[in-house]
């Protein structure tokens, strides 16, 4: 009996004891909602208060307008009283959506972007366009605009590059376009895949006072009869690169996001490019009779309209030394096998 009798009383103590934690619980749930529920009351009544008062500074100004042209003769009475009515209404529509705009921020970890404005067509209507922006966990690809520039010239077959055609300090290549960086490995970064679109002008200025001349299937070189000022052939090529990039990069991360980043970091990549002939041109400038006279041809010139080359580049951070090297000839046989070659800078501009 006694033992019975212990045994209900512990069990009345651990019930009430479990009871009376849970009391205290539910006390301090309570509490700390009043609490968060105080704080975003101020918290809204605060941003009423600012969004109210943007908004009628705002409608000061609008009615100020409006009142300048009445004084000028603009616009009627009736017309500018119209738009002050109009110009309130939208002003209070304003409120009434930023306000929205403000609790929907609270309720959820999305950001509005909003555009456009209100358009009345016999009533109110809310035009902006709402567009949730969630933080990406781990993105594995970048983009970046590239941009070159340097020395170009072409190797020939038994001609070294200081025996060439071509000036080697005139001749000159730029190109310009859009890369996409993607990470190979899951959960590192040493290794990305770089390709995207660029353009390529590979410019070739002959020594000499001579120009390109078009005879039928063959592409030479022959002297001008006048002094020739310019003389340079630009061949413009819209290519696909495919390089493997590998270099250090700094990792960041959070409990929200991880990043990899590549700045003031050693880099190197190795690859090629493929891509096609989109226009060549010709361009002469000399003077004839004291005038000075400015020519462009624009002709195929037996060039090769498919484009095919290998590259490289080493550098740091957004900056490196690059170099390329066409693997298609670049006149069609039987035209002696001539393949461009460029030197140059390197910019990941952003």
């Amino acid at each position: 009996m006694k033992t019975s009798t212990l045994y209900l009383c512990l069990l009345f103590l651990c019930v009430n004891f479990t009871m009376q934690a849970q009391q205290k619980e539910i006390k301090k749930r309570q509490d700390s909602t009043a609490i968060k529920q105080e704080q975003e009351k101020k918290y809204l009544a605060e941003r009423l208060r600012v969004i109210t008062q943007e908004e009628k500074d705002a409608l000061k100004y609008s009615v100020e307008q409006i009142n300048e042209k009445y004084e000028k003769g603009e616009i009627t009475l009736q017309e500018a009283e119209k738009q002050k009515k109009k110009a309130a209404k939208l002003a209070a529509a304003t409120i009434e959506y930023r306000m929205a705009k403000v609790k929907r921020e609270m309720l959820t970890d999305y950001y509005v972007q909003e555009y456009g404005s209100f358009i009345r067509f016999g009533e109110l209507f809310d035009t902006r366009i709402k567009k949730k922006r969630a933080l990406r966990y781990d993105r594995r690809t970048y983009s970046d605009i590239v941009f070159a520039f340097g020395l170009n010239n072409a190797i020939q077959d038994g001609v070294s590059l200081q025996d060439s055609d071509y000036k080697v300090g005139g001749s000159r290549f730029f190109e310009f376009g859009i890369l996409w960086s993607t990470r190979v490995a899951k959960n590192h970064n040493f290794v990305r895949f770089r390709y995207g679109l660029t353009l390529q002008y590979n410019n070739l200025k002959p020594t000499g006072n001579r120009l390109f001349v078009d005879n039928e299937n063959l592409t030479t070189l022959e002297e001008f009869p006048n002094d020739l000022r310019r003389s340079k052939i630009r061949m413009t090529n819209l290519t696909i690169p495919l390089y493997f990039e590998f270099g250090p990069s700094r990792k960041k991360e959070t409990d929200r996001y991880i990043r990899y980043y590549t700045n003031n970091k050693f880099k190197f990549g190795v690859g090629g490019y493929v891509g096609v002939n989109l226009a060549v041109k010709q361009k002469l400038r000399y003077k004839e009779n004291g005038e000075r006279v400015d020519q462009e041809f624009r002709r195929n010139f037996n060039t090769n309209n498919f484009v095919y080359g290998v590259g490289a580049y080493i550098g740091w951070d957004d900056m490196s030394l690059y170099c390329k090297y066409d693997l298609s000839p670049i006149f069609k046989s039987p035209n002696t096998e001539q393949r461009n070659i460029s030197l140059g800078i390197l910019f990941d501009v952003f």
